[in-house]
């Protein structure tokens, strides 16, 4: 079993900061936030601290949101999925947000990384296709760098 610790009131602030100045919101539900060893945070329901967890085995707990390094928080793709959903229930529109094309998506889900200008700024930034948020990736110097897992690539997506 992975060591999982939860995050703190303190910790989940700086998040939830991280995240307001990426893309503009932070879900306003009540979560409690698990990090690994891999600073890999897990979001669950509040109510999971009543459980016994010494009399189970658990391989995994809630939703894999995002990767939590220095000054910036990346997304899981379920991670900005959930964000979008949250978002779009509130009313609130999403900042960073960038629309791909059927080619440019598919070339994303092949693995590759995209060229594409969205300015001189690197940051961290939400990929759309047609109504749909479908991941978070990083863009740097002219380039969409591609974080999609394995599992998730393909040639078949649409």
């Amino acid at each position: 079993m992975q060591k999982l610790i939860i995050l703190n009131t303190r910790k989940v602030k700086k998040i939830k900061e991280i995240l307001i100045k990426q893309f503009g919101f932070f879900p306003k539900h009540d979560y409690a936030f698990l990090q690994n060893e891999k600073n890999r945070i897990f979001m669950v329901n509040k109510d999971f601290g009543r459980i016994d967890l010494d009399k189970l085995r658990i391989d995994r707990f809630g939703l894999y949101f995002a990767e939590h390094k220095d000054n910036h928080v990346r997304l899981s793709k379920e991670g900005a999925q959930f964000l979008a959903r949250m978002a779009k229930e509130e009313k609130k529109e999403l900042e960073n947000v960038f629309e791909l094309d059927e080619p440019e998506m598919r070339t994303y889900f092949k693995g590759q990384d995209l060229i594409k200008d969205l300015g001189s700024e690197a940051r961290l930034i939400l990929l759309k296709y047609k109504k749909d948020i479908f991941g978070c990736a990083k863009y740097k110097e002219g380039k969409i760098l591609n974080f999609l897992p394995k599992i998730h690539r393909g040639e078949v997506i649409l």
